[in-house]
């Protein structure tokens, strides 16, 4: 990241362009038809995505599995929007819509993987963005890293009890355990983040930080 740390604005605008060159690519909505140019669009904007993966440190192959941890995501959204498209273009219409989902997200993942928090909070200032927006930008960003953190050092720790590996694997065989396992670890991971954001708000005001 050390050739755009002097200018993550840019690097912000143009990936911000790309985001929402991808998410605004007519995908036939409305019965109306879905024009060729959006595929390219997608594609390219997917392609991109890949391309600032690899320039945050990742290789394609990452690249590209990180962005197929979208899908499931991306699926959620697009399929019951696509059940309200004529029927015979019903297929085509969800293709479309999570193609581009899909190209918007990665291209916004690989944009965050890219610049980092900090880049990110840098690029929106250089942007004249205003400045308590960037604050709240700053914060959030801060939050999420410390929750990510939290989160994989519980996960970590689960691991570390079982006696398989992966957290999916009995997934299938007892599903209604697994599930519950899941809510008590999303509900634990809540209350430490509420106890990490009061430890950090105790510590600005006592910097004398407003």
């Amino acid at each position: 990241m050390a050739d755009t740390s002097s200018r993550p604005g840019v690097v912000l605008g143009i990936g911000l362009a790309v985001v929402a060159a991808a998410a605004l690519a007519p995908a036939g909505l409305g019965g109306r038809p879905i024009p060729p140019w959006s595929w390219a669009v997608w594609a390219a904007a997917y392609a991109a995505g890949i391309w600032m993966f690899r320039r945050g440190g990742f290789v394609a192959a990452e690249g590209v599995r990180r962005t197929m941890w979208l899908l499931p995501v991306v699926l959620v959204f697009t399929v019951p929007a696509a059940l309200l498209a004529p029927a015979e273009s019903r297929a085509r219409v969800a293709a479309a819509l999570a193609a581009r989902a899909l190209a918007a997200a990665a291209a916004g993942a690989a944009l965050a993987a890219w610049l980092g928090p900090a880049g990110l909070v840098r690029g929106a200032r250089q942007l004249g963005a205003p400045e308590r927006l960037a604050d709240v930008l700053e914060a959030t960003l801060v939050s999420l890293v410390n929750v990510l953190r939290q989160a994989k050092a519980m996960l970590r720790a689960r691991e570390a009890r079982r006696t398989a590996f992966g957290a999916w694997s009995d997934l299938a065989a007892s599903p209604a355990e697994s599930v519950r396992g899941f809510g008590r670890l999303v509900g634990a991971l809540l209350l430490r983040s509420l106890e990490r954001a009061e430890a950090l708000e105790r510590a600005r005001r006592a910097r004398g930080i407003g």
